[in-house]
């Protein structure tokens, strides 16, 4: 038995959704009620109620799906004497069901090789590469993926702005530029801040996390300062 804790939201939605489409004994429970004793739960709420399900869970093996600090899942595993696994993900707000149906990778953060191979064979019938790594890894993976989105979009914007200055169609420089493989193709979201639910938070998280280790993030924080230009994407 797999539950979902968090299935109402956007992503415990879209893991509760696969999971039952891919033939999983699987159920959905929310943060604050009574959770039943299950094999396996994959945590999918707001990264501060992520301690607050894990107090509260019966026995069994824990994934942690939200978007968390490097070295959270570590602690709560030694914290609360159980084994937690890390498997960010990777889903568009607007596309969600379908990114989780279509990954372009799976990621385990596992707390050791027994459970890192029972998450692992969840996975495989989507039939996509699955990299397992220690959770410190998945958790910067998941943050560094989507703070370098936050970076795409901001320097397009950026370079939007200085050929509006020149009265050059910036839309165009950016669709050509993106025939290039190692650009990513973000040139056809200028004009607009990102936003959502995920990058905002991230970028702060990351930045945060940053000077927690005496770095001082210039780009990060330079991201945000463009960013913040923009009218939000709709």
């Amino acid at each position: 038995m797999i539950t979902v804790i968090g299935h109402k939201g956007v992503v415990g939605g879209a893991t509760y959704q696969l999971f039952k489409n891919l033939g999983y004994d699987v159920c959905g429970a929310d943060k604050g009620e009574h959770i039943a004793e299950s094999d396996i739960y994959f945590i999918c709420v707001p990264e501060g109620n992520v301690e607050e399900v894990i107090k509260i869970l019966p026995p069994g093996l824990t994934i942690i799906r939200s978007s968390v600090p490097p070295w959270t899942t570590k602690k709560m595993s030694e914290k609360y004497n159980r084994h937690i696994c890390h498997n960010p993900e990777f889903l568009h707000q607007a596309m969600a069901l379908i990114d989780a149906h279509n990954p372009d990778s799976v990621v385990i953060g596992e707390c050791c090789e027994e459970h890192g191979s029972i998450v692992e064979e969840i996975y495989k019938p989507l039939l996509c590469p699955i990299v397992r790594t220690k959770p410190e890894i998945s958790e910067m993976v998941k943050l560094a993926r989507n703070n370098y989105g936050s970076c795409i979009i901001s320097f397009w914007n950026e370079m939007d702005a200085i050929c509006k200055a020149a009265g050059i169609n910036g839309h165009q420089v950016g669709m050509i530029c993106s025939l290039d493989p190692i650009i990513a193709a973000k040139g056809s979201r200028l004009h607009k801040k990102y936003g959502g639910a995920c990058l905002p938070k991230d970028a702060k998280q990351m930045i945060s996390f940053a000077r927690e280790n005496k770095i001082e993030p210039i780009l990060l924080q330079a991201i945000e300062e463009v960013n913040n230009t923009h009218e939000a994407i709709s």
